[in-house]
């Protein structure tokens, strides 16, 4: 993994090389991907007005929607936790009222269903104006991931590409930590082979959200990467004993409940069923009942896992595969999973793109790769204007099919690291 490539190494060349490639690829295949491409910007643009653009009262746009979306949960939970009453983040009362008193005006109630751990990261966002700690909240892990992932693959465009996917625009303009996510499991991920403590430390960073945090560490399991395993299994569990000494045990019963109250709001569509990405929202979208609904999610999740299981065993296969599949199989292995949270499949895209730059896109390929890049904003507008029809965990399962369909047999060679791409 240390060789680096000089033909991408800068935008001049890249830009050539792009031009000399598209040819290659074939009408069809160009036109999907150009129509992805060309929604990128678009899709960035248009939601950077609508999430900046108010009129008042307070920090409000002429429909009500307040700026920074769903961040002023963050924001609301820190004000809380500043002042002296952490616990207060699960009482609904208690928060929306700091979030319309922090907005100016009455606003849309935002839940906060994450464990105490959270509160130490986001108490230092109320230190600032709302505004200014919103573009800190967002801004700077963007600009941390697109950095982080040019140096890795040692091309601009590859930092470019983060900004223009989609689903990282997505998560920047809905105040989400999408973001945030993908750089915590790209930066422990990418790192797995050479520094595996440090990588198994920054993994147990992962666990402010647990139900994802979970299948990132079975993998490290089945791959036998103990000193990873430990080393974030020992963070999680200082971070957690951090809260507790800091926060009391309240916090945490509190948290307990809410969860309790999330699963409710999750089975009843009280959290929208068009906003998340799992096989259990299909369901409930196309009308099949609770317990359907998640025997469908369970049968998804085994086979998913069990994919997990016999691509990460297998340590013949390149790192960069391996990740590929993880990050793709995150949102099918929960229910409680949502749109913003397909940042990370960012880097299953990167895979397929960079071995498809070698070797070309197999038949169906560029249409997957496509689909794949929008479908994170476009899954939930398709299940809100066509009868509430939910294809976003199918993409998902097509992706992982492509991706699988590359891995070599034991023995042959495959994936980024013969391609040479550049360490961090």
């Amino acid at each position: 993994m240390d060789g680096a490539r000089p033909e991408t190494g800068g935008a001049g060349n890249g830009a050539a090389l792009l031009l000399q490639r598209i040819p290659t690829l074939g009408l069809w295949a160009f036109g999907v991907l150009f129509a992805a491409a060309f929604f990128s910007p678009y899709w960035l643009v248009m939601n950077l007005v609508h999430t900046l653009w108010w009129e008042g009262p307070g920090w409000t746009s002429s429909e009500g929607v307040n700026m920074g979306r769903d961040f002023i949960a963050f924001y609301s939970a820190a004000d809380l936790t500043l002042n002296g009453n952490p616990a207060g983040v699960y009482d609904h009362e208690t928060i929306h009222a700091v979030q319309q008193s922090t907005i100016g005006a009455p606003t849309k109630f935002f839940p906060w269903f994450y464990p105490p751990t959270m509160l130490m990261f986001v108490a230092p966002l109320a230190l600032m104006h709302y505004l200014v700690a919103f573009a800190v909240w967002v801004l700077l892990p963007l600009i941390a991931l697109a950095a982080f992932m040019r140096r890795y693959i040692g091309s601009i465009w590859a930092g470019a590409a983060v900004v223009l996917f989609p689903a990282t625009a997505h998560s920047l303009l809905a105040g989400q930590n999408g973001i945030i996510s993908a750089l915590i499991v790209a930066g422990g991920l990418l790192n797995l082979e050479r520094k595996p403590v440090l990588a198994g430390a920054i993994l147990g960073l992962l666990s402010y959200k647990p139900h994802i945090a979970a299948t990132v560490y079975a993998a490290l399991l089945f791959g036998g990467y103990w000193r990873a395993l430990g080393s974030a299994a020992c963070v999680a569990l200082m971070l957690a004993l951090a809260s507790l000494i800091a926060f009391g045990p309240d916090p945490w019963w509190a948290f307990v409940r809410e969860s309790a109250t999330a699963r409710k709001l999750m089975e009843s569509g009280g959290l929208r069923w068009s906003f998340m990405v799992a096989p259990f929202a299909t369901a409930r979208l196309a009308g099949l009942d609770v317990y359907a609904a998640y025997a469908l999610q369970a049968v998804v999740s085994c086979g998913a896992l069990f994919v997990l299981f016999t691509v990460w065993r297998r340590g013949d296969l390149p790192l960069e595969q391996r990740v590929a599949v993880l990050v793709t199989v995150v949102p099918l292995m929960t229910p409680y999973v949502f749109s913003y949270d397909l940042v990370m499949m960012g880097l299953a895209l990167l895979w397929l793109g960079r071995v498809a730059w070698e070797t070309g896109f197999r038949r169906g390929e560029a249409v997957v790769f496509a689909l794949v890049w929008v479908i994170a904003p476009a899954g939930w507008l398709i299940a809100h204007h066509s009868s509430n029809v939910l294809v976003t965990p199918l993409v998902i399962i097509a992706l992982l099919a492509v991706v699988l369909r590359r891995i070599p047999r034991p023995g042959e060679h495959g994936g980024l690291v013969e391609s040479g791409l550049k360490a961090a």
